[in-house]
Parts: structure tokens; C-alpha cells; sequence
């Protein structure tokens, strides 16, 4: 029975989308918001002084108005998403979650101190406008930025830890992880990025002042700095990419999620940059709140793009090397015998979909975001049974396998009943070639393409093979090498795949 298995005592949790696309939803609007909680912080005490030193009437009432819009938008927004993050990765990661609790205790008490003094600055920075002298306005201007600066300081030590834990995997050391080998790197990089979005905010805030002349200076001046700012971000940004390990930048490869992502990136960054300059220096008297939202959404996608090629870089681990994305830790892998019965940390009352919580549910969904069914589509449960144990080889990172060959079978059969109907015999009709290289991706796709070089190719296997020597290598493949499951499918299928082999690929 189900209660026959180790449990423990986590909630089952299963949101409408994967794990991972929903903690980068959540994660990736609240740094958008938290790095301008930041940046903002430094633009508007930087501007106050300049403008009280011009005595600048004009541009101290904006600033005031800039100043509520900065404290709704950082203090409810930014807070709301904050407790969000954490609510949803103790949910959904409650190991990861815990390691970092105890792993940097002492770091998370001084974020929340320096996070504390924050709150209290920007509420006492926005409501002492009248109330307090300029000196003293200001004073708490540079008191609120130098928090929140110094709150970026320690999380920054913490997100790049996870990428990069470095000496902390064999000392255990708080020091050794948190001034890891790209932290200076990330560091600079984070605090470019929150001077760009100030800029960027600031310009949108601008869109509806009255005032032409007011709007066209402070356009200008707001797009010149979030030019520069993006200026000195990109060297820094390669200096963090250059400081990561071969290990973790071997994985950016073409077609793969990290090389999409730092495209998104890069495409959004020179799209950013053109329209800033368009719409705040060109011509900064027709820039709007449409204009300006665009903008807004370009720094979004680009900073989302970093956040999303990071996230990537760091699969199938939640802490490089050291904890993988199902909570098993990489010793604890290390000793995996494939003999016991996974320790799953929930009970549905059904092993099955136990099982797909547990091992798949991290990354993939049933339907939807990285789903399952489609690549199962036509796959018998022997073959998926096959495969499960193997899939730490896979082009795709993955965790291994923490079970028996027993829950193998049994997961397998659970995703079976959750497969698209087979293309092949139940889809709309086919040419030879779209047949052949669905047969060649059910078959061999998962760890093997045709040509390319870096994600080890067939071509110059099977290149001048007949159709007889091809059968002979793919009927053997367990013998030839134990990280290959044996053919189990149909005759029909034997034969497109030798098709789809002994051709090179050129139906590709």
C-alpha cells in the first residue's frame, strides 16, 4: 500500500502551472520592483539635492509626486511580492528552502534589519517633505538608499551563492559562500541595473507633467542616465558571465533555454537602448505613459531575461552541486543503488502521481509549461519505464533518479494515462520525413541529435551504414553502452528511425 512508503510531513502543493515558471513570475516582477526600490532611492536624493541647490521649485514638486508613486508601487507592491517569493518556494522547494534558512541565518537577520530601517526611511523620507528641514530630508534620503543598497549587498550574496557556492560545498563556511567567485561581478551588475530602472520609472512618472520645459530637461536628463547605466552594465554583466565556471556556461548552448534567454536579454537590452533615446532624448516632449510603459516592459523583458538565463544555468540544482531541484542532495544521490522505493515527501493516495509530484513536478506539468504530455505522446510504458532511470543523461539537465525500478514502472504507468494519443496512428496524416523524425526525437532525441556537434550526434555513426547494420547497432544499444535503454517500439517505427539514421539527418 501507499502507507507502506517513508512519508513525511509536507503539504501537497500542485499550482496550475510548473514549480519553476511560477516562482520566475513572482521573483522576476519583485526584483523588477525591489532593484527600483533601490536605484529609485539614490535618483531621488541625488535630484533633491540638485534641485535644492538650484532652488527649483518645479522640479521639487515632481519629485514629490515622483516620491508617492515610489513609495505605493516599492512599500505595497514590493513587500506583497517579497512574502510571496517566500511563501511560494517554502511550498514548493521546502528543502532548498531550509538550507538557505540555516545555511545564512545570520545574513537573511541583517537583510531584514537593513530592510526594516528601509521602510522606515522611505515612509519618513516621503511624509517629511513640509514636515522636516531640507538638511534633515535629505539626510534620510541617503539613509534609506544606503539600506537598501546594503540589503541588495546581502541577497546578492545569497542569490549568487546558489549559483556558485564555490569553497562553502566542502567547508561549510557562511564566509566562502557568500563572497563566492561572481559575486563582486553580480554585485556591480545588480547596481547598474537598479540605476537603469530608476531612470526608466522616472521617465514613465514624467509622462504627465504639464510642465514642457519641466518634462523636456528632466527626460533628457533621466534618459542620459539610464544610457549610461546600461553602458556600464553590459561590460558587467560579461564580467559576471566570465566569472561563472565551464561547468555552468557549457550549458549555453544553441537552441538551448540559457542561450533563448541570453537572447532575450541581449535583443531587449538593444531594443531598450534605442527606444530610450528615442523617447526621452530625441523627443521628449511627445513621451507618454504608453511610450513610457514600453520602455518599462523593454527593461522588464531584459532584466527578466538575465533573471531567466540564471535560473537556467543553475538546473537540474537548486544549489549548484550541491542540492538538486526534487530536494535530494547530491551526496545523497551518490548513494543511490536504484534498490529502495523513492522517499517521497507527500501522500496523494496515488504512488503514481506521488512519484511525478516528487521527481518530475519541479520543472514539468502534465499540460502546459515544459509538459510531459507531448513527449510521451506514443511512448509504450516499457520504454518510459526504460528511460525514467536514465534521465540524469539527457540532453536537457535532470536530477537522478531516486528510485527503484519498481517506481519506475509505476510512475510510468501513471504518465502513460496522462500521453497525448500517438501522432503516428491517432494525428492527422503525416509525410515520410515528419514521421521519421518524430520516431528519431521519441527514440533517441532525449540524449542524442543528428549533427550537432555539442550534443552528441549520430550522423557520422550511422553515416554509410545499410539499413541491416543500423538495425544491428540499435537492437544492441543496452550492450553498446548501459546509459541507453533497448528499442522496444514497433517494426514500423525500426524502420523510419534506420531511414531517418542511415539518411545523415538530411530530412532534418
Amino acid at each position: 500500500t501507499v502507507m507502506d512508503y517513508p512519508v513525511m510531513n509536507y503539504p501537497v502543493w500542485e499550482p496550475f502551472i510548473s514549480n519553476g515558471l511560477l516562482i520566475a513570475i513572482v521573483a522576476i516582477l519583485h526584483v523588477f520592483v525591489s532593484h527600483f526600490a533601490i536605484g529609485g532611492g539614490l535618483y531621488l536624493v541625488v535630484a533633491e539635492t540638485i534641485a535644492r541647490k538650484k532652488n527649483d521649485l518645479a522640479q521639487l514638486a515632481y519629485l514629490k509626486r515622483h516620491s508617492r508613486f515610489f513609495i505605493l508601487l516599492t512599500l505595497v507592491f514590493g513587500v506583497v511580492s517579497g512574502v510571496g517569493i517566500w511563501i511560494t518556494i517554502g511550498l514548493i522547494s521546502p528543502v532548498g528552502t531550509s538550507t538557505l534558512i540555516r545555511t545564512y541565518v545570520w545574513g537573511w537577520a541583517t537583510e531584514w534589519v537593513t530592510f526594516f530601517v528601509e521602510i522606515a526611511a522611505a515612509l519618513f523620507y516621503y511624509y517629511g517633505w513640509t514636515r522636516l528641514s531640507p538638511k534633515t530630508h535629505l539626510a534620510i534620503g541617503w539613509i534609506y538608499f544606503v539600506a537598501s543598497w546594503l540589503s541588495l549587498v546581502v541577497v546578492n550574496g545569497i542569490l549568487t551563492f546558489m549559483l556558485t557556492p564555490g569553497d562553502w560545498i566542502v567547508t561549510g563556511n557562511f564566509w566562502d559562500g557568500f563572497f563566492n567567485q561572481s559575486y563582486i561581478a553580480a554585485t556591480f551588475f545588480r547596481t547598474f541595473i537598479c540605476i537603469m530602472l530608476a531612470g526608466l520609472y522616472a521617465a514613465f512618472t514624467l509622462a504627465g507633467e504639464k510642465d514642457i520645459k519641466l518634462k523636456t530637461r528632466l527626460m533628457r536628463q533621466n534618459g542620459t542616465m539610464t544610457l549610461a547605466a546600461i553602458l556600464i552594465a553590459i561590460p558587467c554583466g560579461y564580467w559576471y558571465l566570465g566569472s561563472l565556471p565551464d561547468s555552468v556556461t557549457a550549458a549555453i548552448l544553441p537552441g538551448s533555454i540559457p542561450m533563448l534567454a541570453q537572447q532575450v536579454m541581449i535583443f531587449s537590452t538593444a531594443l531598450l537602448f534605442v527606444l530610450t533615446f528615442l523617447g526621452t532624448i530625441a523627443f521628449p516632449k511627445k513621451a507618454g505613459y504608453i511610450s513610457g510603459a514600453i520602455l518599462l516592459f523593454c527593461g522588464l523583458c531584459a532584466f527578466g531575461g538575465f533573471e531567466w538565463e540564471r535560473e537556467a544555468l543553475r538546473k537540474p540544482f537548486i544549489i549548484q552541486d550541491y542540492l538538486y531541484s526534487t530536494g535530494l542532495t547530491v551526496a545523497e544521490a551518490n548513494q543511490l543503488d536504484g534498490t529502495k522505493p523513492m522517499q517521497i515527501a507527500f501522500t496523494t493516495g496515488d504512488r503514481g502521481r506521488d512519484l511525478y509530484l516528487s521527481a518530475c513536478r519541479s520543472c514539468h506539468t502534465i499540460s502546459g509549461y515544459n509538459s510531459l504530455d507531448d513527449r510521451l505522446a506514443g511512448l509504450e510504458t516499457e520504454h518510459i519505464a526504460n528511460i525514467i532511470p536514465l534521465t540524469a543523461h539527457f540532453i536537457a539537465p535532470m536530477p537522478p533518479w531516486a528510485g527503484n525500478a519498481e517506481d519506475a514502472t509505476t510512475l510510468a504507468g501513471y504518465l502513460k494515462n496522462k500521453a497525448d494519443p500517438d501522432p503516428l496512428t491517432d494525428g492527422p496524416s503525416l509525410s515520410e520525413t515528419d514521421k521519421q523524425e518524430i520516431v528519431f526525437m521519441r527514440r533517441c532525441g532525449g540524449c542524442h541529435t543528428m549533427d550537432d556537434p555539442n550534443r552528441r550526434p549520430l550522423g557520422e555513426t550511422f553515416a554509410g551504414l545499410d539499413s541491416d547494420e543500423a538495425q544491428e547497432i540499435i537492437m544492441e544499444l543496452p550492450d553498446i553502452a548501459e546509459e541507453m535503454p533497448p528499442f522496444v517500439g514497433s517494426d514500423t517505427e525500426l524502420k523510419l528511425l534506420i531511414s531517418h539514421l542511415t539518411a545523415g539527418g538530411q530530412n532534418d
